[in-house]
């Protein structure tokens, strides 16, 4: 994991549907080696595979993270997953949970999540809406298409529409061009050097420019408002870099705490999205 393959993983995260030769021209690579380093991130289990990352507000919803200490095992992140109105779930390295939950009413929900689980979460947040227009009922049966396929070519997913390719692309480039969606990678993390991509939680009104000169590699992925922290992709030399850069990080002015986030699995409310999606397509 050099700095170059970290620059390419921040432009998939930008799109993960661009081509090898755009992704080439962000990174100073060619087509062909691009495509080598994905393959090789993919092998490794950096990259392990690819989703549809939504805009809850496409739905007039809220977008809250609720996070539960550790310990959990699998079956019991996945029993999360079958919570009312939950999207995804990220099941720690460290055994702890974070649960993407789109509801309607924000208390309520918390609420709702906890007597499910029957555990107090730690921490729950609420990320700005990010968003404002309406979808036409093209761009839903496009989005409904690319869910079980983030990556699938315009011909399948004109096949699977009904829709012409020159619409599909029309359409699909709306959605990504409006930030109503983002295709990205499903990330890992490395196991077998002393190089390491790792997520952190930073908390506080440090802003991310700030952050990032501390860090040096390092990518906004995520923000909540009403209890401030971001959610970064970074990527260090080795767990002594990244430990010292984290303590250098603490002491920054604004920062009220920093953690190290490692996914061992997400875990995807796919009917979920599927049923919100295909009731805008009735309506």
């Amino acid at each position: 994991m050099d700095a170059k393959d970290f620059r390419l993983l921040v432009a998939l995260d930008g799109d993960a549907r661009q081509s090898f030769h755009a992704l080439g021209r962000k990174v100073s690579l060619s087509a062909p080696a691009v495509r080598d380093r994905i393959r090789r991130l993919e092998g490794r289990g950096i990259v392990q595979g690819y989703w549809v990352s939504i805009v809850p507000a496409i739905f007039g919803r809220q977008d809250l993270l609720v996070t539960f200490d550790p310990d959990w095992n699998r079956d019991e992140a996945m029993k999360a997953l079958g919570a009312p109105d939950v999207a995804w779930v990220a099941w720690k390295v460290d055994g702890g949970l974070t649960v993407e939950v789109w509801p309607h009413d924000v208390d309520r929900a918390v609420a709702t999540l906890r007597r499910f689980l029957d555990r107090d979460p730690s921490w729950h947040g609420v990320a700005g809406p990010g968003w404002s227009g309406e979808l036409s009922s093209l761009d839903w049966r496009v989005l409904d298409a690319l869910i079980d396929d983030p990556r699938a070519p315009i011909d399948e997913l004109s096949s699977s529409t009904g829709l012409s390719p020159k619409t599909v692309r029309k359409r699909l480039n709306g959605l990504i061009r409006s930030e109503a969606i983002y295709v990205v990678p499903r990330l890992g993390f490395l196991k077998d050097s002393g190089e390491i991509v790792y997520h952190l939680v930073v908390a506080g009104n440090a802003s991310f420019a700030s952050v990032k000169r501390v860090l040096g590699d390092a990518e906004l992925i995520h923000e909540t408002q009403d209890t401030p922290k971001k959610y970064l992709f970074c990527r260090a030399d080795s767990l002594g870099e990244m430990t010292s850069k984290n303590h250098a990080l603490e002491r920054l002015p604004g920062v009220a705490s920093v953690q190290v986030s490692l996914n061992r699995e997400m875990m995807f409310g796919t009917e979920f999205v599927h049923r919100l999606v295909r009731e805008r397509i009735k309506q």
